[in-house]
């Protein structure tokens, strides 16, 4: 059976939710046990008084963490706690992106990326049907280890679920739960995106593959697989312009193509083709 699908709800909703549940699904295995580590030492005297006490000898790196635990967003020592990369990852409150000047056409990777799962998802909740997509692939996989990036996430989501009293969220878990359970045995594909999304998925990869200032639409409409080069170009054209995909209208001949970047081929949120 396969869902009837016209305009995704995701065009006229806010995607900023999404893009925290990317950015909680993203976060490296090494920060998120900081995290842990950080809240323990934050809600309990005793581990304080034993990791000052016995572990941390350096008076200077005491106080660093004192301040920290205080107010994360305080600025930090001359010294850091621990590697750039983490401590970034570790900020509550990544800095707000400036629209338009993403790399992506003036998108960033993290708007390609919800935009992506927003088509994928149709009329079903975006983020709900990327967490469940998410714990089904973990459940296949045969791992134990639950990613502690996908505990967070969930438990921010579970959050909202419980203290929701119109019930509107527990019925687009089941609508979502009911969606993969009539796939259950194949992998999901063009018939289950629909041919007026598949085509815009396809598009949005070859983007998040490709950064550049701004796109050709000779070069967007020819990244699509060959069952679809038939899209208008009046389409590519409107579809730009939603979403804000800055588009090259130089004369000339298309802008060659750059090889794949690492970040955007190797993101674990990255979808499969």
């Amino acid at each position: 059976m396969t869902r009837p699908l016209t305009s995704p709800r995701f065009l006229t909703a806010d995607l900023s939710g999404v893009a925290d549940l990317l950015r909680d699904l993203a976060l490296p295995d090494d920060a998120a046990d900081l995290l842990l580590f950080i809240d323990l030492c934050r809600r309990s005297l005793r581990v304080r008084a034993w990791l000052f006490g016995r572990f941390a000898s350096e008076p200077a790196t005491q106080a660093a963490f004192r301040a920290y635990l205080a107010d994360p967003q305080a600025p930090g020592p001359d010294r850091p706690l621990w590697p750039r990369v983490l401590a970034a990852a570790l900020r509550p409150n990544p800095p707000a992106i400036q629209p338009g000047q993403g790399p992506h056409g003036g998108l960033w990777e993290i708007e390609v990326l919800a935009l992506i799962k927003g088509y994928q998802a149709g009329l079903l909740d975006v983020s709900t049907f990327a967490l469940v997509r998410l714990w089904r692939r973990f459940v296949a996989s045969g791992r134990i280890e639950v990613p502690l990036a996908l505990q967070f996430a969930t438990a921010r989501h579970f959050g909202r679920l419980a203290n929701d009293d119109s019930g509107r969220l527990a019925r687009e878990l089941q609508e979502v739960l009911r969606f993969f359970r009539q796939r259950t045995g194949r992998s999901l594909g063009p018939t289950d995106f629909g041919h007026t999304d598949s085509w815009k998925i396809h598009l949005l990869l070859h983007v998040l593959d490709h950064p550049r200032p701004a796109y050709k639409v000779s070069e967007l409409r020819g990244s699509l697989p060959e069952r679809y080069r038939r899209v208008d170009r009046h389409e590519i054209r409107g579809f730009c312009q939603r979403h804000g995909l800055r588009r090259d209208e130089r004369p000339g001949r298309p802008a060659s193509r750059n090889r794949r970047t690492p970040t955007a081929a190797n993101s674990p949120l990255r979808p499969a083709r």
